[in-house]
C-alpha cells in the first residue's frame, strides 16, 4: 500500500507536466533543434538563440500583450515573455524575460492589432531583456508578425493567434537569433 502511494506521488509531478498546456508544444525544429519549429497553431511556445544559447518559453506562462500609457501622444504596446535556456542539463539563464516596445498611437486599438498581421519592423522596434538581479539591457530589434489573425474555434471566449519571428542586437556582446513565436491571447486579457 506504501508502495502504491509513493508510486503515485512520484508520478503525478510527471501526469502534471504532460497534461498541463505547458512545454509540450515544442516540436524540435529538424535544422535547429534547440528551437520550437515555427508554427501558427496558437502553440504558446516562443523559442531563440541568445549570445548562442537557446532559450524557449514555458507554455504555462501566457505572454503579456498590454498597451502603456504615457503623457504624450505615443503610447507604448508592450509584448513580453518570460524565458528559460532549453537545456534540460542547465536551466541557468542569465536572462528572465523578453520584451518588445512598440510605439502606437492613443487611439491603438484591437481592430490596429489585427492590422499588424504581415507587417515587418526592421531594426526599429526597442526590445529588452531583463536578467536574474531585475536590471534591464535594451537594444534595438527586427520583428515581423507573419500572422495576427481572430481565433474563430471557439464561440465562448475570442483569441487571437499571433505568430511571428524576431532577432536583435543589444551593443555588441547580446546577439537574438533566429526567434519565433506563435501565441494565443485571450482577448479578454487586453488592455485597450
Amino acid at each position: 500500500m506504501k508502495s502504491l502511494k509513493a508510486l503515485r506521488i512520484s508520478l503525478f509531478p510527471i501526469f502534471f507536466l504532460t497534461t498541463c498546456h505547458g512545454i509540450w508544444n515544442f516540436y524540435p525544429d529538424t535544422n535547429d533543434p534547440g528551437l520550437s519549429r515555427f508554427t501558427s497553431r496558437g502553440y504558446n511556445i516562443a523559442s531563440c538563440y541568445i549570445k548562442g544559447k537557446a532559450h524557449v518559453n514555458n507554455g504555462s506562462f501566457y505572454p503579456v500583450l498590454q498597451k502603456d500609457s504615457s503623457v504624450n501622444s505615443i503610447d507604448t504596446l508592450q509584448f513580453k515573455w518570460p524565458l528559460f535556456v532549453h537545456d534540460t542539463a542547465n536551466i541557468f539563464t542569465a536572462y528572465t524575460d523578453i520584451a518588445f516596445l512598440l510605439p502606437v498611437p492613443k487611439s491603438f486599438d484591437k481592430t490596429n492589432l489585427l492590422e499588424f498581421n504581415g507587417q515587418r519592423f526592421l531594426n526599429s522596434v526597442p526590445v529588452t531583456l531583463t536578467d536574474t538581479s531585475q536590471k534591464k539591457f535594451s537594444g534595438v530589434a527586427t520583428l515581423y508578425f507573419v500572422t495576427v489573425t481572430e481565433a474563430l474555434e471557439r464561440s465562448n471566449r475570442k483569441y487571437i493567434k499571433m505568430s511571428g519571428l524576431f532577432d536583435g542586437h543589444i551593443g555588441d556582446s547580446i546577439v537574438i537569433a533566429k526567434g519565433r513565436f506563435d501565441f494565443e491571447i485571450y482577448e479578454g486579457s487586453l488592455n485597450f
